[in-house]
């Protein structure tokens, strides 16, 4: 899932002068991970993940989540920032909302912040025939088996989120060979190489963080689709930045990032459909599901489908036929 974007490292500091973060990491126990994460990203501004406890037994087959076991959140942001603020006020927030978490944190350089990923990235299935493969590790696919290799980098959205797991299901679903799509908050480049090897004829990717631009063309060359995926920096409405893609000109649009964003992009979002498209918005928290369905019916979208997994949504929704 495209967390609230983290500033760009500036790849040009020497090593004598590394690009260092604060990290929070936050253990909670697992049926209010979801609740503590929200919180925690609304408070940073920061991107957040949340470390599952995995059980993997060796490096080809499927991680299994202990779905009883406590699990860490981590929000990172820039040494400068005033960490200890945050701080104080994200423990102020668990209290208030009765979420009982033990709070650490600590200074990561660059390069530490993206290793970290890679002793918590495993080898997974999503729906019949996805299958996410960390770069770094081995697979054998089977037969129909359609391959993503990632590299997350310091972008977010590796599939393990119960958000970008609903889209990546979805999407297995609702792509058809040609279709044209876009992928707003791209992150990592997963929904975007997804759609692509899945029969897309052209995915344009977008992100308000540049990070996730170059992540994103990274492993759209990795996964040879870089001749599918465009990936460029901005967002929907006013932030457009592909002057050569019409308005309607999307056949699905998949928006995986947090319900805010999604109400404050509805209209542009649905502007952005051909007639009859759809929309495949997650990232949303339960308690506003009706929110974002709200802010896509007066957009011009009506709601088709919303599916739960914990606490989030993942709204399907589908342009008028006879929009504009």
């Amino acid at each position: 899932m495209h967390r609230t974007p983290v500033p760009d490292p500036p790849r040009a500091r020497s090593k004598l002068h590394p690009v260092r973060y604060i990290e929070i990491i936050a253990t909670i126990d697992a049926p209010d991970a979801e609740r503590a994460a929200e919180l925690l990203r609304e408070l940073s501004g920061s991107g957040v993940w949340i470390e599952a406890p995995f059980v993997q037994h060796d490096l080809e087959s499927d991680a299994i989540v202990d779905r009883s076991a406590p699990v860490r959140i981590h929000a990172y942001l820039p040494e400068s920032g005033d960490a200890a603020t945050i701080e104080r006020a994200a423990v102020d927030a668990l209290q208030a909302a009765a979420i009982g978490a033990t709070l650490a944190r600590r200074a990561v350089a660059e390069e530490d912040w993206a290793e970290s990923w890679k002793e918590h990235f495993h080898v997974e299935r999503y729906g019949e025939r996805i299958v996410v493969v960390p770069s770094w590790l081995r697979y054998a696919p089977a037969a129909g088996d359609v391959v993503i290799a990632l590299d997350p980098g310091m972008a977010f959205g590796t599939g393990q989120h119960e958000t970008t797991r609903m889209c990546l299901e979805a999407l297995e679903l609702a792509v058809r060979n040609g279709m044209r799509v876009l992928d707003v908050g791209c992150g990592s480049g997963i929904l975007s190489i997804a759609a692509a090897k899945l029969g897309a004829r052209e995915v344009l990717a977008i992100d308000v963080d540049p990070n996730c631009v170059r992540v994103t063309d990274e492993n759209a060359r990795a996964n040879g689709v870089e001749r599918i995926v465009r990936a460029a920096t901005g967002s929907a409405g006013e932030g457009w930045p592909f002057a050569s893609a019409a308005r309607g000109a999307s056949d699905l649009v998949v928006a995986n990032i947090i319900a805010r964003v999604i109400i404050e992009l509805a209209q542009p979002l649905v502007e952005a459909l051909a007639p009859g498209g759809r929309i495949i918005a997650s990232g949303i928290i339960g308690e506003r599901e009706h929110e974002v369905t709200d802010a896509l019916a007066a957009a011009g979208a009506r709601t088709v489908s919303s599916r739960a997994m914990g606490d989030w949504r993942c709204i399907e929704a589908v342009c008028a036929e006879d929009a504009p």
